[in-house]
């Protein structure tokens, strides 16, 4: 059993926090007592929110704007969230930006390389910078996502990126065992952010029908007990955890998709 952590008055640096998860998220761990600074590219909508959470009695957290698709800015952020907090016991890494492209067409374009800035080397970098103040106890947790076992296409750089994150988590977790500080992978299956994938695809006809999606709220609540209970994973909703475990499952799944997805013309082999 790893290490259990109470969120009370404990140091926090949270990313993408203006929206969805994050700003759930945000939300939940105030409610907790913890010392919050919260980051993302947005400041308006991060005021928003540390001002909330200040007109519902607890301390306002310190506003961090950052754009973590930029080298270099996540070294910053973890600078500066030192210096906001004290230091930093919790780090939660939540931000992210989606993709919908043809990798045969975007390669490893700008939006690409955006891509994986943000989801992928921006969390290794922030470990890396935050972890000698962690030593003896801290958590990790790093977001990733169910499409690193489902390959949809048109989504392939969005799901790269999380299975690499991914695989980076679990190593990480290896390389600190007996150090005291947690790793812990959140898999957010279907989650209610306003801004998923599976609707901005390019179907033929309607979406193919998935499970209902949770709230942000609830996605909240399940990092926050995965935390204090010290897991190494928490995968929420529990029925995406099927993919994950029988990959088998998730090719499937993703080969039915690709019959309804609209290639771009140049990459299709059907005839007209």
């Amino acid at each position: 059993m790893m290490a259990r952590m109470e969120p009370a008055d404990t140091p926090v640096l949270l990313t993408g926090a203006s929206s969805g998860i994050g700003r759930a998220l945000a939300f939940a761990l105030a409610g907790r007592g913890a010392r919050l600074a919260i980051a993302a590219r947005r400041r308006d909508a991060l005021d928003e929110v540390a001002d909330r959470i200040a007109d519902r009695g607890g301390p306002r957290p310190h506003v961090i704007e950052a754009d973590l698709s930029r080298p270099g800015a996540a070294a910053e952020l973890a600078g500066a969230a030192v210096d906001a907090l004290g230091g930093v016991r919790v780090l939660v890494s939540n931000a992210g930006v989606g993709l919908v492209a043809a990798q045969g067409e975007l390669g490893d374009g700008a939006a690409a390389r955006v891509l994986f800035e943000t989801n992928f080397w921006s969390p290794l970098a922030l470990a890396r910078e935050l972890l000698p103040g962690m030593r003896g106890g801290g958590v990790i947790v790093n977001v990733t996502s169910t499409l690193q076992a489902l390959p949809v296409p048109m989504l392939g750089h969005y799901g790269a990126a999380k299975a690499a994150l991914a695989h980076a988590t679990r190593t990480l977790r290896n390389e600190l065992r007996g150090t005291g500080v947690t790793v812990l992978e959140y898999v957010p299956g279907a989650t209610d952010t306003g801004a998923r994938d599976v609707g901005l695809l390019p179907w033929r006809g309607r979406p193919v029908r998935t499970l209902p999606p949770v709230s942000p709220e609830s996605a909240a609540r399940a990092i926050v007990r995965a935390v204090e209970r010290g897991e190494r994973r928490r995968v929420h909703p529990l029925p995406s955890l099927l993919p994950l475990e029988v990959p088998a499952i998730g090719r499937l799944a993703a080969r039915a998709a690709a019959r309804r997805i609209q290639v771009p013309r140049s990459l299709s082999t059907t005839r007209p």
